[in-house]
């Protein structure tokens, strides 16, 4: 029977899902390369490596904030390795940790119900990965880590190291991202909240509460890193382009799943009626209410699920809540059914479904991940033809990779909008790309120095406005200093009149094209 083999098809499940990142030599995501670029700045600039080269511009973010982990690692990783091999590893972290984290915690759940983390493929290839989010999808899987923990050793945090443990992971999660921060506090006062209403029915009000300080003391620093987030966020939304039932309607074909084409519809579609068929098992058997931790996670899974239909498309300045969402009321309905007591049948059945779905998501996605790659190294070939110390405007003409036959790689997300920024994270270069969009946001590690931000007077030259205008000598203006090269992304698609528009041809020249025209740069003359 194939349950008996659990363990080795996990071990194969995730050899498939580590192929798709190890075997292209870039795996491209939309915001990732522009974490790699800050993360260079950052350990550049605190290791003293052209520091007054970069102080012209940026500034480092002196406040602790979340949504620094990525950098970190990336920083760290960046010593050692080139960009697109430290962008690599970073991911092969997290598909390692979320993998081993999931599984950790529905063993911690029950042990018998291991093979329930068989489905983790399509919840680690999500939107958000694949657009970058690189801090959140990351904090996912340090969020299973912690409750897998807390599950294990709720029982004896009385003991100091169990409480500091467990106090570090909860911060590890925070600090790599507050929203599933929030997550975790949530997730952890109700397995708290059940374990006194169960487990400890004798314990005296002193004993309750002095387990609940104790519960207080692990979550204190995790809290107060989200509240001073809080303070520096404002409270500005803006509203979501569907409507609620438009909502409802990708919920269920689990859009935030399908991260690159179209026909990722078909697997998506299958781990919802996987998922649908075991809830309505799990409402059939008899012992539904004898793991109380089963309302837990069917209630917040309830819970997101609202959240997600009601929420804006970003709040104080955060965006894309919706698929941040989408993809987690998923999750914890396994959890939910990790609660219950499975047959060999149905353990058999859930396996091979699995495999299958993982297998045809993989099979869907791996070729045009592996075109990009390609598209992605002719792009890189501009990096011989920019000078060290550089001032560098990259316009964007097309952030989904149209072909020529008018389809695009990436028919879900821009996963090329911020791809080039991986030139100014060469080891060899020390670049200012006037189009870091993270530089703008006051919790990222490194922010404009004042009168630097090119919104203020190039806006329509940024990533995401289509087609780019604009003047680039406004910009030179502002900072009064002249932009030394402009780079095309996408350049098959630069028209002579784009560049006349942004004032090229009076004052640079073409140095260079790529064969396909995935990149031309221009220097001044």
């Amino acid at each position: 029977m194939l349950y008996r083999y659990e363990k080795y098809v996990f071990y194969l499940v995730l050899l498939l899902a580590l192929s798709i990142i190890i075997i292209p030599k870039y795996y491209i995501t939309g915001d990732g390369s522009s974490h790699v670029y800050n993360a260079k700045i950052l350990f550049d600039y605190l290791l003293g490596h052209e520091r007054p080269f970069y102080k012209e511009f940026y500034a480092i973010n002196r406040d602790i904030d979340a949504n620094w982990v990525s950098h970190i690692i990336l920083g760290t990783l960046l010593q050692a390795l080139p960009a697109w091999l430290a962008d690599k590893s970073f991911q092969v972290i997290y598909l390692l940790s979320f993998a081993f984290g999931f599984r950790y915690l529905i063993q911690s759940v029950q042990q018998d119900n291991s093979f329930l983390s068989l489905l983790f493929f399509p919840f680690v290839f999500t939107l958000p990965f694949q657009e970058g989010f690189y801090n959140y999808a990351l904090s996912i899987s340090f969020l299973f880590w912690t409750l897998a923990y807390f599950i294990r050793h709720s029982q004896r945090l009385d003991n100091a190291i169990r409480q500091m443990t467990c106090g570090l992971l909860l911060l590890l999660t925070t600090f790599t991202h507050s929203m599933v921060g929030v997550y975790a506090m949530v997730l952890l006062f109700g397995l708290w909240s059940i374990e006194q209403l169960t487990t400890n029915k004798q314990f005296t009000i002193r004993q309750h509460l002095e387990s609940f300080i104790r519960l207080v003391w692990i979550q204190s620093i995790s809290l107060f890193m989200v509240l001073l987030f809080a303070l520096k966020r404002t409270t500005d939304t803006v509203p979501h382009a569907w409507t609620s039932a438009e909502k409802i309607k990708q919920f269920f074909v689990l859009f935030a799943s399908q991260s690159t084409r179209n026909a990722e519809v078909y697997p998506a579609i299958g781990v919802g009626v996987l998922l649908l068929l075991f809830v309505v098992l799990s409402l059939l058997k008899k012992n539904i209410g004898q793991d109380k931790r089963a309302y837990l996670f069917i209630g917040f899974s309830l819970f997101i699920f609202v959240a997600y239909v009601y929420c804006p498309h970003s709040v104080g300045g955060v965006g894309s809540i919706d698929i941040r969402l989408a993809y987690l009321p998923f999750l914890f309905l396994l959890l939910f059914l990790a609660t219950k007591t499975w047959s060999d049948v149905s353990k058999n059945v859930f396996l091979f479904s699995a495999i299958c779905i993982s297998s045809l998501f993989l099979l869907i996605r791996f070729p045009y991940v592996m075109q990009a790659s390609r598209i992605g190294e002719e792009i890189m070939t501009a990096k011989n033809y920019i000078a060290d110390k550089s001032v560098v405007l990259i316009v964007h003409n097309d952030d989904w990779q149209r072909l020529p036959n008018g389809d695009s790689l990436f028919q879900k997300d821009g996963s090329f909008i911020h791809f080039s920024d991986l030139l100014g994270a060469e080891k060899d270069k020390h670049l200012i790309l006037i189009n870091n969009y993270e530089a703008e946001i006051n919790y990222f590690p490194v922010n404009w120095r004042d009168g630097k931000n090119p919104r203020a007077s190039i806006q329509e030259l940024m990533p995401g406005t289509y087609p780019p205008s604009g003047n680039l000598s406004l910009y030179e203006k502002q900072i009064q200093r002249k932009i030394d090269y402009v780079v095309f992304q996408n350049g098959g698609n630069a028209t002579s009149d784009t560049a006349q528009i942004i004032g090229l041809h009076d004052d640079f020249n073409q140095v260079y094209v790529s064969e396909n025209h995935a990149v031309l740069v221009y220097k001044r003359k």
